[in-house]
């Protein structure tokens, strides 16, 4: 027979969770506020009621998770997330622009999007209190899935069905040279061109990857590589006449962080673009968090307008 009731409480899959998060009782319970043997009798419930071992216990080194316990743990915390987004409802928040707003940002985004966005939230409340996290698109699918984020300003690659994604823009990539490059005469260059130089590619594995990604589409051999590990650095190494890169977002100047310039030149080849966007856990959102997604999308449209692609 199915239960009338559930026998399984908040209190208890918060426990487990806590325990899963930093791997010992004690700090479960530091985090939750409560006795570590009100978290072990929680815990000790929780197993008895599921029938099944949750977590391996060691002596002096806290606990560890068994593979269904971290199973059960992680749809434990879609089920905290989703009583606690009924709370707010029920509570009006959904409709106020009040209290934290936790905002990650796909690393190379941040300098483009977020402090603008920072600026217009605060023109429009001045309640509201903005949490910025800066990440990889991994790390910050797996904070807005969990949880710990209510949005992601990111790219639309291998994106998780649990997941909303909601489309800002189209981006299309583009090339930048050093100035005394022959290509920089020129308003657009073919990927095959490029094959035959240096690419100074930015070293985070995505947008090194996505560069890739074009050339093999081409069916072009790929070029030589040097890797930087800031995009200031690859512009810097442009510059210098190291060799070329191509980079998705576009620059409000051309010079340098060390007064040097590139020139902008568009990709001649048919590539796809890619579509940059937010991403939520829950598909009911906040004032808070509609607000951002619209304030993101204005600056995203005006900044990727199909006028940017200037190619042919």
């Amino acid at each position: 027979m199915v239960p009338t009731r559930l026998n399984v409480t908040l209190s208890q899959l918060e426990a487990l969770i806590a325990a899963a998060d930093t791997g010992s009782l004690s700090n479960a319970a530091a985090a939750l506020h409560t006795s570590q043997s009100n978290v072990s009798v929680s815990m000790a419930k929780l197993e008895r009621l599921l029938g099944v071992e949750l977590l391996v216990r060691y002596r002096s080194k806290g606990v560890g998770m068994t593979a269904i316990g971290q199973e059960i743990a992680t749809r434990a915390k879609e089920i905290v997330n989703a009583v606690r987004d009924l709370e707010h409802a029920a509570s009006g928040e959904l409709d106020e622009l009040q209290g934290a707003l936790r905002i990650g940002c796909f690393l190379p985004l941040t300098p483009f999007y977020i402090p603008r966005l920072m600026a217009d939230i605060r023109e429009r409340s001045t309640t509201m209190d903005l949490v910025i996290r800066e990440g990889t698109q991994d790390m910050l699918q797996r904070a807005v899935f969990e949880g710990e984020l209510d949005l992601a300003l990111v790219y639309d690659r291998d994106l998780p069905d649990q997941l909303d994604f909601h489309p800002l823009a189209s981006v299309w990539p583009y090339v930048i040279v050093p100035p005394h490059s022959a290509l920089a005469d020129r308003s657009a260059v073919s990927l095959a061109e490029l094959s035959t130089h240096t690419m100074v590619n930015y070293e985070l594995t995505f947008t090194a990857g996505r560069a890739y990604e074009l050339f093999e589409a081409a069916r072009v051999a790929l070029p030589n590589e040097m890797r930087a590990t800031s995009l200031d650095s690859v512009r810097a190494l442009v510059a210098a006449g190291v060799g070329f890169s191509i980079l998705n977002q576009r620059w409000g100047t051309n010079i340098t962080a060390d007064g040097a310039e590139v020139v902008p030149v568009e990709i001649l080849d048919d590539v796809e673009p890619m579509r940059l966007g937010v991403i939520t856990r829950a598909r009911t959102r906040s004032a808070r968090v509609t607000l951002a997604i619209s304030l993101l999308r204005a600056q995203a449209q005006r900044r990727h307008s199909e006028g940017d692609r200037r190619a042919k």
